[in-house]
């Protein structure tokens, strides 16, 4: 092969890779348990925080215009003695908190 077909060859194998690898991280998520992870470390630094659970699988959640791919999920703090319960969505691909209220169900 003459050098100019390698070197062509080589050129066109990195555009490939670094819009392959581009397109990848675009439509990455991060992974449930890393997200509820980080939200319970953020909350451990609050006392009283018990517990939490997030859902596996991602929720279309429309905030003003824009609509993200959104994990569900909840804690459970202890308040003047009681167990409080908070429902929170977080963006999938950023970990961002989308909304967080409480809840009735206890």
């Amino acid at each position: 092969m003459k050098k100019e077909n390698i070197l062509l060859l080589a050129a066109s194998g990195f555009i490939v890779a670094n819009l392959f690898t581009k397109t990848i991280e675009k439509h990455a998520r991060l992974s449930p348990r890393k997200v509820l992870f980080d939200i319970k470390k953020e909350l451990k630094k609050d006392k009283g925080f018990y517990d939490g659970w997030i859902e596996h699988k991602t929720v279309p959640f429309k905030k003003f215009a824009l609509t993200h791919d959104a994990y569900h999920g909840g804690i459970l703090k202890k308040e003047n003695a009681r167990l409080a319960c908070y429902e929170f969505w977080v963006d999938s691909k950023t970990g961002s908190i989308l909304k967080i209220c409480r809840t009735d169900q206890f």
